[in-house]
């Protein structure tokens, strides 16, 4: 995530969970749809977790 700056974590999947990527990103549009259009994954390898993102603000940013 270090591409990434002044982000807001919106949500944290495990990759134990067999459809987490898929989860991830349905997440992501779900968020894009409403208050973070901007809402996009990455991938923790430290934690092993898909992280959805946005850049901190929401809409305003």
């Amino acid at each position: 995530m270090s591409h990434c700056t002044n982000t807001v974590v919106l949500e944290r999947i495990s990759d134990s969970d067999l459809r987490a990527d898929s989860r991830a990103e349905w997440l992501a549009g779900e968020y894009r749809a409403g208050e973070y259009p901007t809402a996009h994954v990455h991938y923790d390898l430290t934690s092993g977790t898909f992280v959805v993102v946005a850049p901190q603000g929401g809409a305003s940013a």
